[in-house]
């Protein structure tokens, strides 16, 4: 896949890469261009996943943006108000994601583009989602938001991963109570990693800032949410998700919900039923009447 390394400037003055790629096709859906997020500590260029769809989605007459957010890897090196500093998934604040965003979409319409998909994989999921709850922007016409996993306190601490969530948890509070926030500890939840204490407590914590059941409704967009059946049954992340998302969908006229199926979290050997899902759905949307329609 032939394109370029590109970069933009939030609003916030932080720099970001990514890899733009154009479709030499006319678009065969209502979308000019698509923005694909990865997901916690990944980046532009490593996800099979999201570099299978930007394929797809080129060949479909779209044109590509693979982003990465400032929670790429986890830690990294870049410029803020033309200073070094280190970010990265062990310290980002999620929230963050809406500058993000919205300096991926402002370099897509400087290139001439005006209808644009956000396309997210499990943290990627949520960073377009909240993007858009947050700050909507009349340029993105529709959200796919692929294993947006469930961040919610409670949920963890009644799943499978009980012990090995409140260890980690419990550690991380007892570093920001000794004002020790600031600091990287070993977490194995929601898999081995290092964080911050403040971002492990931001992101897992009982405020459930980010669990997006609980603020969907703020986003006005055509939504598609996928899931694999395989996560939904094994991933402590997504316990009792399904049915959940399903009366979410049946409030809101604008999401639509497609298990995918024996799909695991990363959609191995699924990669063609996924995108399957998505092409119909992207081939649904209505952009001058921000909805989708079933084809």
């Amino acid at each position: 896949m032939k394109g370029e390394i590109v970069w933009t400037t939030t609003s916030d003055k932080t720099r970001l890469h990514g890899f733009f790629v154009e479709s030499s096709r006319s678009p065969e859906v209502a979308a000019d261009a698509a923005i694909l997020l990865h997901g916690l500590a990944g980046n532009f260029y490593s996800s099979g996943l999201l570099n299978h769809l930007a394929r797809q989605l080129v060949d479909l007459g779209v044109h590509v943006l693979l982003g990465n957010t400032r929670g790429h890897d986890f830690l990294n090196l870049t410029t803020q108000m033309g200073r070094s500093v280190t970010q990265g998934a062990a310290m980002e604040d999620v929230a963050d994601a809406q500058f993000d965003v919205s300096g991926w979409v402002q370099f897509l319409v400087a290139a001439g583009h005006q209808r644009i998909v956000l396309v997210g994989h499990s943290l990627g999921a949520i960073k377009a989602l909240y993007s858009q709850a947050v700050a909507a922007d009349l340029h993105v016409v529709g959200i796919a938001a692929l294993s947006a996993t469930r961040l919610n306190y409670d949920c963890f601490v009644a799943s499978s991963a009980r012990e090995q969530f409140l260890t980690a948890f419990r550690a991380a509070q007892s570093l920001v109570d000794a004002g020790r926030g600031a600091e990287l500890f070993r977490a194995e939840f929601p898999f081995p990693t290092w964080m911050t204490a403040d971002s492990y407590l931001d992101k897992y914590g009982p405020q459930n800032r980010f669990d997006w059941t609980g603020w969907i409704g703020q986003v006005s967009q055509p939504v598609l949410l996928t899931f694999g059946t395989r996560e939904l049954e094994e991933h402590p992340a997504f316990a009792g998700l399904e049915p959940v998302a399903r009366q979410l969908a049946v409030a809101q006229a604008n999401l639509q919900i497609e298990c995918i199926p024996q799909a695991d979290h990363f959609y191995v050997a699924c990669f063609d039923p996924l995108w399957t899902t998505i092409e119909s759905w992207l081939k649904g949307l209505d952009p001058e009447r921000n909805v989708w329609h079933q084809r």
